[in-house]
């Protein structure tokens, strides 16, 4: 899901009608959950896959493969909808935490061609970059996006659709005229070649419904859309029907939304397929999510002093607490200790009540100085965490881990 909606009246720049000599870029990684697991398992590479549900066939499909989409499998369609159109299909579950971890590491790297302030994560598959400081032109915007899907290809090993242009909204819509693996650039002088005879349901925030309203008003194409009367989509779709037409004229002047508070809190859930209640089932999923609360601390360099662990069970009711951590952390061996000694205060499932989810959370955090508070009287191994995360976020997530007494 976006991290937030298409732009409000309230993130554009009223002093101005649109855009001049800015460079946006928008990156959306090609199929991304599916291509992600034909990358990591070359068996299913040029196979029908989707991604999301379970093993039983229910769900919906998060993302398909371009093999499966030939055959007319769709994002958020069920799964059991999906293999009645394609019987071949290879239908995968979800796993958040492996694909949000590729994430990391590709903002990462488009933080070598511009600065941390000029990047925006719209979703966890697709983010803007506002190349204005970097780029003279457009030809020096095209040469930086090309530069950085090479890079992205060297580091991970997957491809990504780029579109540039003066605005976010053309270039949302530019990634999508060449797909997958493309790179397209639409300015003021193309923008109707390129734009206006694409569906009006292309834009973002026009879903469906949307889509069929403003059909039965003559408006079927973008180009329809920017020359419609605007005191007719007003009366029609209220300040969205004014704003639907600002984006189809190119009016779009949003700026890169940045994060101006500090997080204070960091959760993961993770429901499962198959309920657990044998120890070492119940040890593994407690440790899988503290790996991952932990590198996500790292990632965003920050530190915890609270820990929340909660235990969900088949009866929909459940069992939590939350302790102080002994320092500021975001060492999995601390992190995990601390979970199983709160495990152990808590209620425990059984073969008759087992437990369907398992959720935790950090709080209390704050920058990650670097620093270690040395116990003379503990001999405690300095584990080199930041390098390990690297070769996790270049060969997948179980290819390495530190041992944990368990």
């Amino acid at each position: 899901m976006p991290l937030y909606s298409f732009p409000h009246i309230k993130d554009m720049n009223c002093k101005i009608t649109e855009h001049r000599n800015r460079f946006f870029a928008h990156m959306d990684f090609d199929a991304f959950y599916a291509q992600v697991e034909q990358r990591d398992n070359p068996k299913l590479r040029g196979k029908a896959v989707s991604v999301g549900g379970t093993g039983g066939g229910k769900g919906i499909v998060m993302t398909a493969s371009y093999e499966a989409r030939a055959r007319g499998v769709d994002t958020g369609m069920s799964v059991m909808e999906a293999r009645r159109i394609c019987p071949e299909l290879i239908s995968l579950p979800c796993y958040g935490p492996k694909y949000e971890a590729i994430t990391l590491n590709l903002l990462s790297a488009l933080r070598e061609f511009v600065p941390e302030d000029c990047i925006e994560q719209y979703s966890v598959d697709e983010c803007f970059a506002d190349l204005t400081p970097v780029a003279k032109n457009f030809y020096d915007a095209g040469r930086i996006a090309a530069e950085i899907k090479r890079r992205i290809r060297e580091i991970e090993n997957l491809t990504v659709s780029m579109g540039i242009s003066y605005n976010k909204t053309f270039a949302k819509l530019a990634t999508k005229l060449r797909k997958p693996d493309g790179l397209s650039v639409v300015t003021q002088e193309n923008k109707e070649e390129k734009i206006y005879s694409m569906s009006a349901g292309k834009l973002w925030g026009i879903g469906r419904r949307n889509s069929l309203r403003m059909a039965a008003m003559g408006v079927n194409t973008i180009g329809d859309l920017a020359g419609s009367s605007r005191s007719a989509m007003r009366k029609e779709f209220g300040i969205n029907g004014v704003i639907f037409r600002m984006l189809a004229r190119g009016e779009d002047t949003s700026e890169i939304m940045r994060k101006t508070k500090k997080e204070k809190s960091l959760n993961h859930y993770h429901t499962m397929a198959d309920p657990v209640y044998r120890q070492e089932d119940v040890t593994k999923e407690i440790r899988r999510i503290g790996e991952y609360i932990s590198r996500k601390l790292r990632a965003k360099e920050l530190v915890a002093g609270y820990l929340h662990l909660s235990v969900r069970f088949e009866n929909l009711k459940y069992d939590s607490d939350i302790v102080r951590l002994t320092s500021y952390t975001n060492d999995d061996r601390e992190i995990f200790d601390t979970a199983m000694k709160i495990y152990a205060t808590l209620h425990k499932p059984s073969a008759e009540l087992k437990a369907r989810q398992f959720g935790m959370g950090v709080y209390d955090l704050h920058t990650d100085l670097k620093e270690v508070n040395l116990n003379l009287f503990e001999n405690n191994v300095h584990i080199p965490y930041s390098a390990l995360d690297r070769i996790k976020s270049k060969y997948g997530e179980g290819v390495i881990r530190v041992g944990i007494k368990t």
